[in-house]
């Protein structure tokens, strides 16, 4: 049985401890997931799914992106007071610090898995620094669930990008109908990137539980993306 644990890995600069939720397969990785939290810490859904990538076989970890504004702080998108919170801890939190914050995941899990090719999965918040992560070429593919602000940031990504992979609710209400077409359009000649649009989902679908899951919709995107990891480490 996967069972993963809490722990602290060593910040960018080496000077500070992040919290972090890690949990390792029961034989060699095939792989290093980088599972990048939405804005509601790592709470039991994040966890759930970093127990989930290594009950499939990859390192799996996730760090805990609100560390120097609310410590492993474990918010719910369902309870109002909690998601105005995590709003307003979103607004504090930079995007660079944010990605500094992943990387310090990433290189600690190329530390401990240095033969083993590196991919992200992030949700809303997660998927954008997971589409950027791909852009500067710091992962070998990258898988972005109802990411927000993409159509603000294509210029930053080039042809040769690593293998990427989005998903999208067509009834999103952070990101709009206009901004998928963008992003559609951007990568329509790209065979390295793939997009969906499910129908009758809204913005966190594919959260492991509460009111926003769609449940046929997030089970299709997750298994699209494992078969993608699959295919792509």
């Amino acid at each position: 049985m996967i069972l993963g644990q809490k722990i602290a890995i060593p910040s960018v600069d080496k000077c500070h401890q992040i919290p972090a939720y890690y949990a390792l397969p029961d034989h060699k990785p095939k792989g290093v997931i980088v599972v990048i939290p939405e804005i509601f810490g790592l709470n039991s859904g994040i966890r759930w799914r970093v127990d989930r990538w290594a009950k499939a076989g990859y390192f799996a970890i996730a760090a805990d992106l609100f560390w120097k504004i609310a410590p492993e702080v474990e918010l719910d998108p369902d309870l109002p007071e909690e998601m105005q919170q995590a709003m307003l801890y979103y607004q504090k939190l930079e995007n660079e610090a944010a990605l500094a914050t992943v990387e310090a995941a990433i290189q600690y899990a190329r530390s401990k898995q240095p033969d083993c090719k590196i991919a992200t999965v992030g949700y809303c918040l997660g998927g954008f620094l997971s589409f950027i992560l791909a852009a500067r070429k710091k992962v070998d593919a990258a898988v972005c669930y109802y990411a927000v602000d993409i159509d603000q940031h294509l210029s930053e990504i080039k042809a040769d990008h690593p293998p990427l992979l989005l998903h999208f609710g067509d009834h999103d209400n952070f990101v709009s109908e206009q901004a998928i077409k963008t992003i559609r359009s951007a990568f329509a000649e790209q065979k390295q990137a793939l997009l969906y649009v499910y129908p009758e989902a809204g913005h966190g679908f594919a959260t492991e539980k509460g009111k926003r899951r769609a449940e046929k919709s997030a089970e299709l995107a997750d298994q699209r993306s494992l078969d993608f990891i699959e295919r792509n480490l």
